[in-house]
């Protein structure tokens, strides 16, 4: 029985995109392995886990770092200062132009609220969900996106991307900050999988320097 349903699926591709830093990121990057908190971290007085979730942010976007801070101001989450954004922001337009669906995956919440911002501004239609998202939204949220070819992008943490979501009017998907452990990311695509009625192209995004 599986191994018919397997025969069945479509066709995935995956890409994976090397995103270069921006200045704004290498200097972030600098200051932060310069810092007594790194020190402090090899001297075995910090969580080396902080140390990898500031490295995350900078990777992501540079204004995490400073998000209770820098959130009111007009600029934030500027994608010109992350990397990875910037190729997004290419990669969603050719998608666009090429009549595709997105679905854009994300860790936290706060990079959700920085690719909302984007959209907005973008002009792209979308829809979220996130773990705050009453259990009862869901439901009609994935509907709505599945019947109307109108909304291009549905921006979703990973967490709330598993088990039960029916996301079949999308045939791209873009993993923004893949996993330390891999395995989350690939529980979340088998499931994807299994629901795609189309061709699915995975694009997975790291940064290097």
């Amino acid at each position: 029985m599986k191994a018919d349903v397997n025969a069945q699926l479509p066709k995935k591709t995956e890409h994976v995109l090397f995103c270069s830093l921006t200045s704004e990121q290498v200097s972030a990057y600098r200051a932060f392995l310069a810092s007594t908190e790194v020190e402090e971290i090899l001297d075995g007085g910090r969580n080396s886990l902080y140390g990898i979730d500031v490295m995350r942010k900078i990777c992501n976007h540079p204004d995490l770092l400073e998000r209770e801070q820098a959130f009111s101001n007009p600029d934030y989450g500027n994608p010109e200062r992350s990397g990875k954004m910037k190729v997004v922001a290419q990669v969603l337009n050719v998608w666009k132009e090429q009549g595709h669906r997105v679905l854009l995956f994300t860790q936290t919440q706060q990079m959700l609220d920085i690719f909302e911002k984007y959209l907005t501004t973008s002009g792209h239609i979308y829809r979220r969900m996130d773990g705050l998202t009453p259990v009862k939204q869901r439901m009609a949220l994935m509907d709505e996106f599945n019947a109307s070819s109108e909304i291009f992008v549905f921006i979703l943490t990973t967490k709330v991307g598993g088990l039960g979501t029916n996301l079949t009017g999308a045939d791209r998907v873009i993993i923004f900050d893949p996993d330390w452990n891999p395995s989350t990311d690939m529980q979340v695509c088998l499931y994807l999988k299994c629901w795609f009625a189309l061709e699915v192209v995975e694009t997975w995004l790291k940064t290097f320097h």
